[in-house]
């Protein structure tokens, strides 16, 4: 099915340009200039799966723009762009029902990502589904490539650029030599490494896996995250961990047991395995 998007954004240069890059992409796209017309897009029955708004815009701005279009078609989902993010527009834009919230100028790949996940999500979210007594240990991926402090941080590239089994939004996990976490790093956290080793240089995702040398020649220790990612027990019931997931805007979630990674467990897998046992 295509994925129907609007694009909401006073600077036209910026809509032509991101809905052409989008509609090659294969998205059925349309524009709107203010939020205004966009309403009119909504209040004459058109419908949208995902819509891509900007915050600041003259006569109404986004944060009002995105609580009529809840209003008018409450599951569409809105992904908030912005060239001058606060803590406060950020919680508000959520609190109002935003998907999610990125920066301007975002690379491309990172919005179709980002429009693939929320047009996912919401199908998930409103799919009536019978969910068997199942456990995660019983279609958790018990194998994936380790990732250790010390390692160069191209072979973080290299596992991205792999896909194996992970979105290409995840993060990847950093493990100790006893399968504990020590941190986790994630696409982004490559390219600014990359924007860092290089400040007069324009550098997209693209541009990393035509030519890892633009990596600096530093460890993943130096630049991970020493987050700790929301796992799933081996024992819990997949109906409880997707609701989490949907919930935190999750694709993928690791498998702990202890203080061990045991592997991990996506979204997508959950879906097509009930989809099979209802067959």
């Amino acid at each position: 099915m295509d994925i129907r998007v609007l694009l909401v954004d006073d600077e036209e240069q910026f809509v032509l340009n991101m809905a052409k890059l989008l509609k090659f992409r294969g998205f059925e796209v349309s524009t709107a200039l203010d939020g205004f017309k966009a309403l009119e897009l909504f209040k004459s029955g058109e419908g949208f799966d995902v819509v891509v708004l900007d915050v600041k815009m003259p006569g109404m701005d986004g944060i009002s723009a995105l609580s009529r279009i809840k209003k008018i078609a409450p599951h569409t989902e809105v992904i908030m762009l912005t060239g001058h993010a606060t803590l406060e527009s950020g919680i508000e834009a959520i609190r109002w029902g935003a998907f999610d919230y990125l920066m301007k100028p975002c690379d491309i790949e990172d919005l179709t990502e980002k429009i693939k996940e929320a047009c996912e999500v919401e199908r998930i979210k409103h799919r009536p589904v019978l969910w068997p007594r199942t456990l995660v240990k019983d279609i958790t991926w018990p194998s994936f490539i380790r990732l250790e402090t010390r390692d160069p941080i191209a072979k973080a590239l290299e596992v991205f650029k792999r896909g194996i089994g992970m979105p290409a939004k995840e993060a990847l996990y950093i493990l100790d030599k006893e399968d504990r976490f020590q941190g986790i790093i994630t696409r982004r956290d490559l390219m600014d490494a990359a924007r860092k080793a290089h400040p007069n240089r324009v550098i997209a995702w693209l541009d990393l896996i035509k030519d890892p040398r633009l990596l600096p020649p530093v460890i993943l220790g130096d630049v991970m995250r020493p987050d700790h990612p929301i796992t799933a027990d081996p024992e819990e019931n997949l109906t409880q961990v997707a609701h989490r997931m949907i919930t935190d805007n999750i694709r993928s979630m690791p498998v702990v047991e202890g203080e061990k990674v045991k592997g991990f467990i996506r979204l997508q897998d959950i879906f097509q395995y009930v989809e099979h046992e209802i067959r």
